[in-house]
């Protein structure tokens, strides 16, 4: 939500940077449509209106239409029918028509063509047919047959006489058209008509010959074909009695023949004794002297004489009912001989029958097709003579299925152009033209816009805002804005926040070395880091000043300094660190400038020697502040960044390219590298309404009360800590 909010604020400051160039865009183009709108011409138009039935012409009468079109649905034969009437009403045909309508001779006169500016050998070129269709539409009113036509004209009288002219046209075309159809109907419907009742006699005779080849003249095929069909379904029937029947002689066959007499109980005995007396008294009479032979072994025993005599007649029993089963089975086979002969016969009477009806329905095909042509021709016969006496009626007929419902009015205002919608319209234009011109500048321009623009652009807090300062002319350091009158002591407290911002965003952290560096030369990194010193000092610092920047060094110059010994003499061991410092050259603070300029710089910088040389100021010190050269041209920034506690980098807003600072902190951006944020120096005052000051910092102009500043300086061995009036 904040991020949205924030990129509306810089439309609407985009906006209004631009505000007078957008006023201007607009001006402009509003001023071109309302002069290119008086000079258009003004058109007006007329409309005739007209009824299209959409019934064709009845001729061939409703049967023969509905053979011929029933492939299509009838709303997209309405449809077509349509469309092609549209297309007629706009043809050169019709239009021809319209233009021999025109009184007098000159035709292109009439239409408005200025023949004085057209060489006389190219007038035979002009096309009037072509011009007319040009101010021609045609248009339908929805879900009805009601036809719209309009023409467009500079001369509304000569508009209205043209659209009743298109409309006049069209119904006189359409009537020829009619005539015409009806007539060539006339002709073709008695052509065919004398063709047909030739094609009837002949069907008529063909079929009459095939009924007397097959000897269908008594009866029908329908009549013949439901016989067979009869047959068939009864001798199918009397077919399943008859496998249903031999199949329970097959089963009682197969039973009987494993039947077991010596068990007289046999469920199949019981059955076959149902069937034959024979068997069921053969069966009762051995179950009673069985009986007997149970009684006897009990009183007698089996040695008696008369249990002998039992038994003896209960096998002669059992043979006797074997014998009669025997003669039971040969029945039953018997029967089934004679039923599986019957079979046979009826599945041969079923296999002709079917082969007859095949036949006779191979036969009723033909004639099926015979009969269909007698029928078609004939209805085709009866048809044709009686359209072809209506043909000759109709000729004699003007109908016509085209209505004038409304002639053209002659019209009091123009229709083009529209000039309401035409303003509406080139001041849309011109806005969106506006805002455009205002993107494009904003998409190509280079430079940052606004605070929140370089915060998010660069990813790093904004420390502070360093205004434009001037100390006065008979200040003895003159980038120190710490030499200004109290009046003109804005850049002195952006200096005070600078320093504050750092501590207060470091404060679990001991920030004893801290580099300064910029994105390009000439952005201000000496003198911030200058005043840096000067405020650390101020607030009771020890403080040491080092020019780190050994290919074109500034610090000696911002103190008065010379530079003959200083960093790079210390890091090649020509001089001692005592001797490399300059004591106490502005209220405590101490200064290494960078010495004479080596040839090779960054294989300085990367030594272990600068390293230590680094960590031995450091224990002597507060703080100590780095000058180095800019990022992006060389990488001495980016080698020393690594063994400070932080950097600062400073940032001209109105002059740094958002891609060389990205470039820049992208170089910067290392795990060993801490970035405490950026330094936005050299702000002009008067552009502040161009950009947000939501970082608490206001820089009108404000008178400041009078400060007292203390300094820390060595006298006599000891650090001596010392107020100036400010």
């Amino acid at each position: 939500m904040n991020e949205q909010e924030i990129d509306i604020r810089q439309l609407l400051v985009a906006f209004r940077r631009h505000l007078y160039f957008f006023i201007a865009v607009v001006i402009v183009v509003v001023t071109f449509t309302i002069v290119y709108l008086n000079r258009l011409p003004k058109i007006y138009d007329a409309t005739a209106t007209i009824e299209l039935d959409v019934k064709s012409s009845d001729v061939l009468g409703k049967q023969i239409d509905f053979m011929q079109n029933q492939g299509a649905p009838n709303s997209r034969l309405a449809e077509l029918y349509y469309n092609t009437q549209y297309e007629i009403i706009q043809s050169r045909a019709v239009a021809q028509k319209v233009l021999e309508m025109i009184p007098g001779d000159n035709v292109l006169e009439y239409l408005g063509v200025d023949l004085t500016e057209i060489p006389p050998e190219k007038v035979a070129d002009i096309d009037p047919i072509a011009i007319f269709l040009k101010r021609l539409s045609v248009n339908s009113k929805k879900e009805t047959s009601i036809i719209e036509i309009t023409v467009e004209d500079r001369d509304p009288e000569k508009a209205q006489f043209f659209a009743n002219a298109v409309a006049e046209a069209y119904i006189e075309f359409n009537l020829e058209k009619k005539y015409v159809e009806t007539k060539d109907a006339a002709r073709w419907l008695t052509d065919q008509s004398i063709s047909l009742k030739k094609s009837l006699e002949d069907s008529e005779v063909s079929l009459f010959e095939f009924k007397q080849d097959n000897n269908v003249l008594a009866t029908t095929f329908e009549a013949k074909q439901q016989l067979l069909t009869t047959k068939i379904v009864k001798l199918t029937d009397i077919l399943t009695t008859q496998e249903i029947a031999k199949n329970a002689l097959d089963a009682k066959i197969e039973e009987y023949s494993k039947l077991n007499l010596d068990n007289p109980e046999d469920a199949f005995l019981k059955e076959i004794s149902n069937d034959n007396k024979m068997v069921d008294a053969l069966k009762n009479k051995y179950f009673e002297i069985n009986s007997q032979i149970r009684e006897m072994e009990q009183f007698y025993g089996e040695k008696h004489p008369k249990y002998m005599a039992l038994v003896a007649e209960r096998d002669s029993l059992k043979e006797a009912l074997r014998k009669e089963v025997e003669l039971v089975i040969r029945s039953y086979n018997l029967e089934l001989s004679t039923l599986e002969s019957e079979i046979k016969k009826n599945r041969s009477m079923l296999s002709t029958a079917q082969k007859d009806a095949l036949e006779l329905n191979k036969l009723d095909i033909n004639y099926s097709k015979l009969l269909r042509e007698v029928e078609t021709n004939k209805k085709l016969y009866d048809i044709v003579l009686e359209r072809s006496k209506q043909a000759d009626l109709s000729s004699l007929l003007k109908n016509n299925n085209v209505r004038l419902i409304d002639k053209a009015l002659k019209a009091k205002n123009p229709v083009k152009p529209n000039r309401p919608r035409f303003i509406i319209v080139g001041f849309a234009i011109a806005i969106i033209l506006g805002f455009g011109s205002i993107f494009v500048i904003e998409f190509f321009d280079t430079k940052f816009r606004s605070f929140s623009e370089l915060e998010k652009a660069s990813e790093l807090p904004i420390l502070a805002v360093v205004p434009k300062f001037k100390p006065p002319e008979d200040a003895k350091f003159p980038e120190i804005s710490f030499e200004e009158k109290s009046k003109q002591s804005l850049a002195t407290e952006a200096f005070r926040t600078l320093r504050t911002n750092i501590k207060l965003g470091n404060y679990d952290k001991n920030i004893k070395t801290m580099l300064v560096s910029s994105c390009l030369p000439h952005e201000g990194k000496t003198t911030v880091s200058s005043n840096i010193g000067v405020g650390y000092s101020i607030a009771g610092k020890r403080v040491l000043l080092i020019d780190a920047d050994l290919r074109k060094p500034r610090l000696h110059k911002v103190f008065g300094l010379e530079h003959e010994v200083g960093l790079s003499t210390l890091i090649i061991g020509d001089c001692t660190v005592d001797q490399a410092i300059n004591k106490n050259v502005y209220e405590g603070i101490d200064v290494i400038t960078a010495g004479e300029i080596p040839p090779n710089p960054a294989e300085l910088l990367e030594s272990s020697r600068f390293a230590d040389i680094i960590k031995q100021l450091s224990s002597m010190y507060d703080i100590v502040i780095l000058d180095t050269p800019p990022v992006v041209p060389v990488s001495d920034a980016a080698t020393i960044a690594s063994l400070v506690d932080g950097v600062v980098l400073v940032v001209n807003i109105a002059k740094t390219p958002k891609d060389i600072l990205r470039s820049a902190i992208a170089g910067l951006k290392k795990p060993t590298i801490h970035l405490l944020g950026i330094a936005v120096n050299n702000f002009d005052v008067r552009q502040e309404k161009g950009y947000n000051s939501y970082y608490g910092y206001s820089y009108s102009r404000s008178s400041y009360r009078t400060h007292y500043y203390y300094y820390y300086s060595e006298e006599n061995g000891e650090r001596v800590k010392k107020k100036k009036h400010k």
